[in-house]
């Protein structure tokens, strides 16, 4: 079984500690000169410098308008966050432009906000961090891969901008579909994801609530389908490409549009176990790969 390290550093790290009476620890609000942030491409990065991460327990939390939420591991590989820690000890936080609780202005601006709270082991302070930065990035390609240390994030251009019931989709699919769901009406269904269809390579159906609950991401941004999954689930499978071993999500997923009801066909294919690129990031189909 391959255990991703992003997973052990969200346990070792990101640590909740439970039981301790964290309101009568102090809170230390300070400056973040020793925490930078930089957009690249279809992420932020965030590095959090050695003085605050060495010898401290580390709690993130994604900023949602005025709520916080707690990434746990889980929840960070199904909303597009990532982190690892390199060889000096600096931590790098890692955000999908496409994340749960990111602000997104058109698919072209992207406001994100994350809230760090460093314990020290054997005192009562908590350091806590409020990070905000403003991402622009629009050289979107049709469809984008990302193979993130924890997880596989699929992302397509509906085409939402000229949109006709005919320009995107399989309208045989559609068909069949209709047919052998006669129940639904299009008319009386809220516009987004309806329910998706994982091959395994067998077909699992699932309604969008039950995609949520297992772990997975789905959502529609203004111009875009972004799916997300984590490694080692139930829904993925492995299979050697060129010789090189990889683990593959695909997805069908229906959604309804003023239009009507579409269907896009996703697949993405990550490099697993001794691969050179595994347990760092690749970005497809600009083909940059490595550890970032």
């Amino acid at each position: 079984m391959k255990i991703h390290l992003s997973f052990v550093l969200w346990i070792l790290m990101a640590v909740v500690v439970a039981g301790q009476a964290k309101p009568h620890r102090k809170t230390n609000n300070q400056p973040n000169a020793d925490i930078k942030s930089d957009c690249a491409g279809s992420h932020m990065t965030l590095t959090v410098d050695e003085v605050l991460a060495v010898g401290n327990q580390l709690e993130i939390e994604a900023t949602n308008g005025s709520e916080h939420i707690l990434l746990t591991p889980g929840l960070a590989a199904k909303c597009g966050y990532s982190m690892e820690s390199d060889p000096w000890g600096n931590t790098r936080i890692y955000t999908s432009l496409m994340g749960c609780y990111v602000d997104n202005t058109d698919d072209q601006f992207f406001n994100i906000g994350l809230r760090l709270k460093m314990y020290s082991d054997g005192t009562s302070d908590v350091v806590t961090r409020d990070v905000t930065k403003t991402c622009s990035y629009s050289a979107w390609a049709s469809q984008e891969i990302v193979c993130d240390r924890n997880y596989m994030e699929i992302s397509k251009d509906l085409g939402q901008r000229d949109a006709s019931p005919h320009t995107k989709g399989h309208a045989g699919n559609i068909k069949d579909d209709l047919t052998n769901n006669a129940m639904l009406n299009v008319n009386d269904t809220a516009y987004g994801i309806w329910k998706m269809t994982f091959y395994t390579p067998e077909p699992t159906v699932m309604m969008l609530d039950e995609v949520h609950e297992v772990g997975y991401g789905a959502m529609t941004s203004p111009n875009r389908l972004v799916v997300r999954s984590p490694y080692n689930t139930s829904q993925t499978y492995s299979e050697d490409v060129a010789g090189v071993p990889m683990e593959v999500v695909k997805v069908g997923t229906y959604f309804t549009t003023p239009q009507g009801l579409r269907i896009v066909d996703l697949i993405a294919a990550c490099p697993i176990g001794e691969s050179p690129v595994s347990g760092g990031t690749c970005y497809y189909p600009h083909l940059d790969c490595g550890k970032h």
